[in-house]
């Protein structure tokens, strides 16, 4: 089973905000775990996320939320279509200020 590892600067409110778009057409067909809570569910899941919360970060008077994620593929998933809905998962729920 593909798995791949994001460390992320959110919360799990943002997540679950963000997945829709962040999926698209995989959504349906998502799990999502955070700390052993079940979050979204499907009978036979094409994609499971696996999260856990960790310490904020602190810079000077700036809290950062930090989740660790987990993104396992269906075994059927070949390499390129992992990358491809990587790429979309990074795209719409990666943030950057400048």
């Amino acid at each position: 089973m593909p798995q791949y590892l994001r460390e992320m600067g959110c919360t799990p409110e943002d997540l679950m905000r963000w997945l829709p778009q962040a999926l698209g057409t995989i959504y349906p067909h998502a799990r999502l775990v955070i700390d052993g809570n079940v979050l979204l569910s499907t009978p036979s899941p094409k994609l499971e996320m696996i999260g856990v919360i960790k310490p904020a970060r602190k810079i000077a008077l700036l809290h950062i939320p930090v989740l660790e994620l987990k993104l396992y593929f269906s075994e059927n998933w070949s390499a390129s279509q992992c990358d491809e809905a990587l790429k979309r998962f990074d795209l719409y729920t990666r943030r950057g200020g400048g």
